[in-house]
């Protein structure tokens, strides 16, 4: 059972927009599992139609391609909501708790920062490319915006997740601890 504190809590607007957040996020990464079974899917019947039909299916591999960025950045901000990014942790585990604490809050707005110039000069791009007509000369002829249109939505949610971590800390007032590892 829930207090009214807890229940009226969850309805606040900050309440909501982070479950918005969430569900975004959490399509974004859903999406990216479909589209990996669909580029397994099309080089696999790829595969059936040259070795088997000795036939060529053309653009596979360019749709697949861009299929894979697609990917990467749908489920980048997913992979850091859950702390599951690649990290270098060997200075945290040597630290006071807060050294540890500062470390990661300045990492998580440096990623926030980088992240938001990226996203803003990717859409540069993006537009760039809208205006000046720009296509890919490849086996399928198509816009370069449908290559780059998901690299600022990417860092800007990744952006947006950088900065949600480091409130979270701040909110916090201590650091999690770094994964422990085990010698090998």
């Amino acid at each position: 059972m829930t207090t009214d504190r807890t229940d009226r809590s969850s309805r606040t607007p900050t309440a909501l927009a982070l479950r918005v957040f969430d569900g975004i996020i959490d399509a974004g990464a859903v999406l990216a599992a479909v589209l990996l079974i669909a580029v397994m899917l099309a080089t696999t019947v790829k595969v059936i139609f040259r070795y088997g039909l000795h036939k060529s299916l053309i653009g596979v591999d360019q749709i697949s391609g861009m299929l894979l960025l697609y990917i990467a950045f749908f489920g980048a901000a997913w992979v850091l909501r859950r702390d599951e990014h690649v990290t270098i942790d060997l200075l945290l585990g040597h630290v006071g708790r807060r050294t540890r604490w500062v470390l990661t809050v300045a990492s998580a707005l440096i990623g926030a920062a980088v992240c938001a110039v990226v996203a803003v000069f990717g859409t540069l791009e993006v537009v760039g490319s809208i205006q000046a007509g720009i296509n890919i000369p490849a086996e399928i002829e198509m816009p370069r915006a449908v290559n780059l249109i998901v690299i600022p939505i990417g860092f800007l949610f990744l952006a947006l997740q950088f900065l949600r971590r480091a409130l979270d800390i701040l909110r916090r007032g201590e650091a999690p601890l770094p994964p422990s590892t085990s010698s090998v």
